[in-house]
């Protein structure tokens, strides 16, 4: 991916905060509320805190979890040619925003709740894009009782029918999870095929300051014991659920993440799990999180350095405070992005799509992120330097005061190396201020073009009808249970 890489800490500064957080999970401990959990690391060194469900945490277990991990592996997709190996230092992955509670309507420029038809189009619309590595419905589809299993086990069986790509499944509780993990099930061909394949990822996001609370932590221990990748993600806000210093969020947020993956670890110690920050600020004037701002890339590109310090792959953010499609929007999920990807990220699965700090989400930009994606990768990528591409023998050829358009043989060098150096945008305007271009339609309009032309265009790959037939018997016996009044 090149050699462009940005680090805010120093060796001597990322080791100062991993001592911090040692003396944290030994001295003032996490709060687990999981029993099953809590058992796992008592029986493994852990001890009872001086508070009710308090669990204080060893050095030492920490340093043999982190000896263990899984530092390599393979994220299956449905169709092969979209699975990717995670923690081989290649490009950072991309996902859409989660669990958006509205979708910015173009008709009529306003947010409202979502639909179906919205989870369809989006997770279509992704599947059709390139530099979206993980895909699934970046909605929130709650009805008025609330989420039910049935409803989640439902958004997997449909993200499966509308993508080929790897996804994330529910992550509300063991229950949801356990459901969806029987699907996934029948996907890979059974669950011991889905133990040695993982397909399926699981969100745990840790209740700030230092809690595992039962619903995320049961998620831990059913996609780890499954052997599915498990996303462990915190929103820290420093000012408020965190030390108001950037480095004091960083040793709290690396003590819960930690000490999640010792969890996970102690469930099966193949478990995939992924090192994540999505943290930010609280802005004091407004009185609102601040997702977008300068402190979120600084602590993106910091966590990226202390997950690499222990081999763990990490997620990081690239997001937005706009309440709509503006310049805000795009300047600060592009410096985020870019943050992050500089910072070497294996994933940035909180990216397409979402504003408004992960509230609101929109089609149109989805594909302004995607050409937002395509500069920050090409940053990344950097300025390749050798024999060949200091062109010292094209610049013979074509001598002093000549042309490089006319010249044959630049212009076949030219041709062969372009996609290479260059970053192409899909619907950004790069053209002349020609009459033409200053009557261009505005970007928002040409992203919705793009957005309907894809959608009228791109079909996902179909899901083999036998699978896709197991799956709805699957659900519709989940229905029932639901119908009946049966935990499921």
């Amino acid at each position: 991916m090149g050699n462009a890489r940005i680090e805010v800490l120093s060796s001597d500064e990322v080791d100062a905060i991993h001592r911090a957080s040692m003396d944290v999970l030994e001295h003032v401990g996490v709060v687990v509320r999981e029993a099953r959990a809590t058992k796992l690391l008592l029986d493994a060194g852990a001890s009872r805190g001086p508070a009710e469900a308090v669990i204080l945490i060893p050095e030492s277990l920490v340093k043999e979890t982190l000896s263990k991990v899984r530092r390599r592996w393979t994220w299956h997709a449905r169709e092969t040619k979209h699975s990717f190996e995670v923690g081989d230092g290649g490009r950072t992955r991309l996902g859409p925003g989660s669990a958006c509670t509205k979708v910015l309507d173009y008709e009529t420029g306003q947010p409202r709740a979502p639909t179906v038809r919205d989870a369809v189009d989006l997770v279509r619309l992704m599947d059709a894009l390139d530099l979206v590595d993980v895909n699934f419905t970046p909605v929130s589809l709650s009805g008025p009782e609330g989420t039910t299993s049935y409803d989640e086990v439902s958004t997997t069986v449909r993200d499966l029918e509308n993508t080929s790509k790897p996804l994330i499944g529910p992550s509300f509780n063991g229950a949801m999870a356990k459901d969806a993990l029987e699907i996934a099930a029948i996907l890979a061909g059974g669950q011991e095929a889905l133990r040695k394949r993982p397909m399926l990822a699981g969100y745990c996001d840790p209740v700030s300051p230092l809690i595992h609370d039962r619903p995320m932590t049961e998620i831990v221990i059913e996609y780890a014991a499954m052997g599915q990748p498990v996303f462990l993600t915190c929103l820290d806000l420093a000012g408020a659920s965190a030390p108001p210093t950037l480095a004091g969020t960083l040793v709290q947020q690396n003590a819960e993440i930690l000490s999640g993956a010792v969890i996970a670890s102690l469930v099966n110690k193949d478990a995939p799990v992924i090192y994540g920050c999505v943290s930010g600020i609280l802005d004091m004037r407004a009185g609102n999180a601040a997702l977008g701002g300068p402190e979120f890339g600084l602590l993106s590109i910091a966590a990226a350095q202390l997950a690499h310090r222990y081999g763990l792959p990490c997620t990081t953010g690239g997001q937005s405070d706009s309440k709509t499609h503006d310049a805000q929007a795009s300047l600060e999920k592009g410096m985020t992005l870019l943050a992050s990807v500089l910072a070497g990220a294996d994933f940035v699965d909180l990216f397409f799509g979402s504003y408004d700090g992960f509230g609101t989400t929109s089609a149109e930009q989805i594909v302004i992120d995607h050409d937002i994606a395509a500069y920050a990768f090409r940053y990344r990528s950097g300025i390749e330097v050798d024999d060949e591409t200091l062109a010292v023998d094209l610049l013979r050829e074509v001598g002093a005061g000549g042309n490089f358009l006319r010249n044959k043989r630049a212009l076949e060098y030219t041709m062969a190396r372009v996609k290479s150096e260059y970053a192409f945008p899909d619907v950004l305007d790069r053209r002349g201020a020609s009459s033409t271009a200053l009557t261009a339609p505005p970007l928002l309009e040409r992203a919705h073009a793009r957005v309907q032309q894809i959608l009228a265009e791109h079909e996902p790959a179909p899901l083999e009808p036998d699978l896709r037939k197991e799956m709805h018997a699957a659900l519709e016996r989940l229905r029932r249970r639901g119908a009946h009044g049966t935990p499921a």
